[in-house]
């Protein structure tokens, strides 16, 4: 049932370019739905159009195209794209796309993040996302409205670049005609919507944990019994050539607090990428990845020709899940299911979870930019900033009313402790920061870097945003606290690769006069040989990272952990750049929203206040 590739997905050429069209339609749908037939007792049922069989567990989800993943991207650098995104969302739900690791160079307002670059696409139109495809390298794109991302709404975008600009070209063989056949799109995977469990657990007693995992939107996990045979359903198959090498590509969707550990029995994975960008190669047998991050890793088809596991093991929240792929040698006679074993005593670990380096376990700062840093990352920043979070024990009045059951006389099963940035959660104005600033409400804007304070007992939440120079070098100093839960959150920074110069996890729990300590006197070690670059990264808990970038991308780039529950629940703050040099661009028909009013009550009429809305529903936008 497999389509036809895209007439983009193709061979790159230098200084050639095409443009690459596409529909997205977002619904709401559901695994195992009559598209399915049979499934999973007859496998091939699984994978007609339109069948999602997922784990095989029967729950509503939100799609594109009616696939999971939704539609893979591949094209080629600098190529223009245009995505038509048709909003058919039951229940007057609205979203928005995010196309992860796009710069969105001079067009911030295609970044997709709702009420801080765009508003929100309404059901039943569309929006027209375009934009230029760059940097080149393995990235994805997911709906960054609510939970429509942990719920379906995703899928791969590889941007690939002429063989000539390729430092790796020559060290894997293999070149897919369809991307997704050595794609390994992994996340957990709830069994009821995400809305459902976020409810549970942040105003009664319910867990947060991920029930399974998917790769590629497929898994095992649901039993099926029929004639006394147990019946799963299908789970991934990567097919390899003996002696061949093969260049993976690794994503990680997960929603709640879930890294993954990545390993292929009696296999080297050989890193050469990470967020796109192309590092010296570096082997591992064990590859751990957070929410937002990608990796890709070549690895070398030298096994004698049977089947083996590619294992994803959970951690943390997910610790008791996992899921499993198959690595199938081509014309190997070994069965369906493979019979080889983890090899749990020559492991080396990179990029680790709230670990300390050893001579096995390494850090992502172990990764070397093949290219050059700029220069200026390696001086004196202009400007330095503390970015500290942790889960807060204060009354969040989404989840405690103060009078009648504050978080302190509640249970201890029932206090939700708020993620917060620098002790404030973040408050969505209700127009977009980038095109209608003017209209926020100034009161409701906060900048924690201009000196204010706020006690970590109070709740506060504001719009949180701070201005940046254009074409100043920042220095983040982001660390966690790491008192109230042994936990960790992706941090994911909008609009920029930045340099991880240093990275550390110090001990159980740590302040932010500790912090700023170890950085007056020059405790901490910074790396600026050729550091690695990234826009996804892990912060050890009770420990910090020190990441660096040039503000040369007028915008406003949000910065976030890239779990779905600490998102919605205000793990955010947003950083402004020249907005002198933005404003002016924005093209002038782009849609606007926000509170309204009447300039006397009720002295307009219905069907006008009606056709008034419907104009302002037109939301194609090209530029």
């Amino acid at each position: 049932y497999a389509d036809a590739p895209h007439p983009c997905d193709r061979v790159c050429q230098s200084g050639s370019t095409r443009v690459c069209e596409y529909n997205f339609t977002v619904e709401w749908y559901s695994t195992l739905s009559k598209a399915c037939f049979e499934c999973p007792f007859v496998e091939s049922d699984c994978s007609r159009p339109q069948c999602v069989a997922a784990d095989g567990h029967p729950r509503a989800i939100t799609v594109v195209n009616r696939m999971l993943p939704g539609p893979s991207i591949t094209v080629c650098e600098s190529d223009p794209v245009v995505v038509r995104v048709h909003n058919r969302l039951d229940n007057g739900e609205a979203t928005t796309i995010h196309w992860h690791g796009m710069s969105q160079r001079g067009t911030p307002w295609m970044d997709g993040v709702p009420m801080l670059t765009q508003c929100p696409i309404p059901p039943q139109t569309t929006f027209v996302y375009n934009f230029t495809a760059t940097p080149a390298g393995t990235h994805w794109w997911h709906a960054h409205v609510g939970f429509h991302r942990s719920d379906g709404v995703f899928g791969s975008f590889v941007v690939r670049k002429p063989d000539a600009s390729n430092p790796h070209f020559g060290a894997y063989d293999e070149v897919c005609s369809f991307t997704d056949e050595h794609t390994i799109l992994v996340g957990d995977w709830l069994h009821q919507t995400t809305m459902e469990k976020y409810i549970q657990h942040h105003h009664s007693n319910g867990n947060n944990k991920g029930e399974g995992m998917l790769i590629n939107g497929k898994g095992e996990y649901t039993k099926y019994q029929r004639n006394n045979e147990t019946i799963y359903t299908p789970m991934m198959k990567y097919s390899v050539t003996h002696g061949k090498r093969y260049r993976f590509r690794v994503i990680n969707n997960a929603a709640v607090f879930c890294p993954f550990e990545l390993t292929v029995d009696y296999h080297i994975l050989t890193i050469i990428a990470t967020d796109g960008v192309d590092v010296t190669a570096y082997n591992v047998t064990s590859l751990v990845t957070h929410g937002g991050e990608r990796y890709d890793f070549v690895l070398n088809a030298n096994q004698e020709a049977a089947s083996y596991w590619i294992r994803i093991q959970g951690l943390a929240d997910c610790m008791n899940s996992s899921q499993r792929a198959v690595l199938w040698y081509r014309n190997s006679t070994s069965g369906a299911r493979p019979a080889s074993t983890p090899d749990t005593i020559n492991q080396t670990k990179i990029n680790p979870l709230n670990e300390k380096e050893t001579s096995n376990v390494k850090y992502v700062t172990n990764l070397s930019t093949i290219k050059n840093v700029e220069t200026r990352l390696t001086q004196k920043p202009d400007v330095v900033h503390f970015i500290g979070f942790d889960f807060k024990l204060v009354n969040n009045p989404s989840y405690h009313d103060s009078i009648l059951y504050p978080i302190k006389s509640v249970s201890r099963d029932h206090h939700l402790y708020s993620p917060q940035l620098n002790n404030v959660t973040y408050l969505s104005p209700h127009s977009p920061i980038l095109s209608q600033y003017d209209d926020i409400d100034e009161s409701t804007i906060c900048n924690t870097f201009t000196g204010v304070n706020v006690p970590k007992t109070e709740f506060r939440a504001c719009t949180h945003i701070a201005d940046v120079q254009l074409g100043s070098v920042v220095e983040l100093v982001v660390f966690d606290e790491g008192r109230t839960f042994n936990a960790g959150h992706p941090m994911h920074l909008h609009g920029y690769h930045f340099a991880v110069v240093a990275m550390n996890k110090v001990k159980g729990s740590i302040s932010l006069d500790e912090v700023q300590q170890l950085h007056r006197n020059g405790s901490i070690s910074y790396n600026f040989n050729n550091p690695v670059m990234k826009d996804s990264v892990i912060v050890p808990d009770g420990g910090y990272i020190v990441i660096r970038f040039i503000a040369d991308n007028p915008g406003v780039w949000s910065f976030h952990c890239h779990l779905s529950f600490h998102l919605e629940a205000g793990m955010l703050m947003a950083f402004r750049v020249g907005e002198q040099s933005y404003k002016n661009n924005i093209p002038s028909n782009f849609p606007k929203c926000g509170n309204w009013e009447a300039a006397s009550s009720r002295s307009h009429h219905f069907c006008s206040i009606l056709d008034t809305h419907r104009r302002q529903l037109d939301y194609s936008v090209f530029i």
